[in-house]
């Protein structure tokens, strides 16, 4: 069967697992994408996704598959994806958990690990926790890139996966053809870096299969603190832009900034390159227009615009700065979120909790994307959730290099390729067996 190239003509297709509320699926369908099946077994988050899926995704409610990602048959869909996204739980690797790393019960990585073995996608994007990348999961996240490099050598039965590691590592290039294989790479970005309101540290991992000719994705920065703390206390021209007066410098600057500042200052414009970029966005630009939140029980003007009472500020809970990005929104399993979903209002440490729409507007998602459940549910989602712009630059890209591919050949036209798949899902010693 001769193959076909991938063209402008033909919609980029994407599979996504772990799909939680849509800032993965949104920032994949606005770089072009269309969504084979968003996989989320939450049902809070599964009912979000299907809330926006025809307004904004462009696509049918059936597609959202409200299942666990370990019970779904993944074999429809050989053949049929150009990108397979993922945002696996964090809670292994987060320096707030157990710090289990692979050996966690609740590490999905196995399964997703397992999908890319069978769909043997073009690409594959994957967002997790900076947590991934703490000395102590060195080896895993080593093998983690190993398993997605070589997906067709399986995990043996009785085998750890230490053991598969090691064997993973004396793999020979010759082993394996190039469509059969990925080139692996990743990023560990600040998300304030690249204009979303919120100091969000995450790790972005991309892979191509060896045959498509494409190099991992790096973004460069856009946006910089040196900018924003010139545009305050330099020039004063973020005062100005967003009209209000500008408070005292002790309010605000800690000794750190305030010796940068000096830094700054000391510099001409040619010799800092931070100014040059883009100011950081503030909480206050990112929430500006909004109307006033309604108290619990009134009708709100606008979805999910509602305030949660009983907020407060504590040692090491003090709340986001209105002119300044936000901390990382937190999902707070173990109850009310705490200090990082908290707005400080005043300098004497005033405060009240973001809305939904608030803290969605801070994960970038758009108004008209509408959240499902009460605040405490849709806080979780958004907790959870990676702001929408970060994901569309890297899928942008993404994108970009695989219509630009010179050999851009889909999987259901090797059917070599899917044999061999075949044959890897039949053994019964897989990795799921082994969490």
């Amino acid at each position: 069967m001769p193959s076909k190239k991938f063209t402008k003509n033909k919609v980029p297709t994407s599979l996504e697992i772990f799909a939680g509320s849509g800032g993965q699926a949104l920032g994949v369908h606005n770089a072009g994408f269309h969504h084979l099946a968003l996989i989320e077994r939450d049902k809070s988050a599964a009912e979000t996704l299907r809330l926006n899926s025809q307004t904004i995704l462009d696509i049918d409610p059936s597609v959202v598959k409200e299942e666990d990602a370990t019970t779904v048959d993944f074999t429809p869909f050989i053949g049929k994806v150009d990108l397979m996204t993922a945002g696996p739980p964090c809670q292994p690797f987060s320096t707030g958990g157990k710090s289990k790393g692979y050996d966690d019960p609740r590490n999905m990585f196995p399964i997703l690990l397992d999908a890319v073995t069978l769909i043997m996608p073009r690409g594959i994007f994957i967002e997790n926790v900076k947590g991934l990348l703490r000395e102590k999961f060195e080896d895993s996240f080593e093998y983690i890139k190993k398993r997605i490099e070589f997906p067709l050598d399986r995990m043996k039965k009785g085998e750890t996966w230490c053991d598969h590691y090691a064997r993973l590592q004396k793999i020979k290039e010759k082993d394996f053809l190039d469509h059969e294989r990925y080139v692996v790479g990743h990023q560990l970005v600040d998300t304030a870096d690249f204009g979303i309101p919120q100091r969000r540290a995450r790790v972005f991992i991309t892979a191509f299969r060896r045959d498509l000719q494409i190099d991992p994705v790096i973004i460069e920065p856009t946006h910089s603190k040196e900018s924003l703390l010139s545009d305050q206390w330099i020039t004063g021209d973020y005062w100005k832009r967003n009209g209000v007066t500008a408070p005292h410098p002790d309010d605000h600057l800690s000794q750190k900034d305030r010796a940068l500042i000096n830094e700054m200052q000391k510099k001409s414009r040619s010799d800092n390159n931070c100014i040059h970029r883009l100011p950081w966005v503030t909480v206050r630009e990112a929430i500006s227009g909004l109307p006033e939140p309604v108290s619990r029980g009134e009708e709100a003007t606008l979805a999910n615009h509602v305030q949660h009472p009983g907020a407060r500020t504590y040692r090491f809970h003090t709340g986001s700065h209105m002119d300044y990005p936000a901390k990382a929104l937190k999902a707070g399993s173990n109850g009310t979120p705490g200090g990082e979903n908290v707005l400080r209002t005043s300098p004497d440490g005033d405060a009240r909790y973001f809305t939904t729409r608030e803290a969605a507007r801070l994960q970038t998602f758009p108004d008209e994307w509408v959240f499902h459940g009460v605040w405490g549910a849709c806080i979780r989602q958004l907790g959870n959730a990676v702001p929408v712009k970060i994901i569309e630059k890297f899928a942008e890209e993404i994108r970009r290099r695989l219509e630009n591919a010179s050999k851009m050949e889909l999987c259901r036209e090797r059917p070599e390729q899917v044999e061999r798949a075949y044959a890897a899902r039949s053994h019964t010693d897989n990795c799921a067996t082994q969490i």
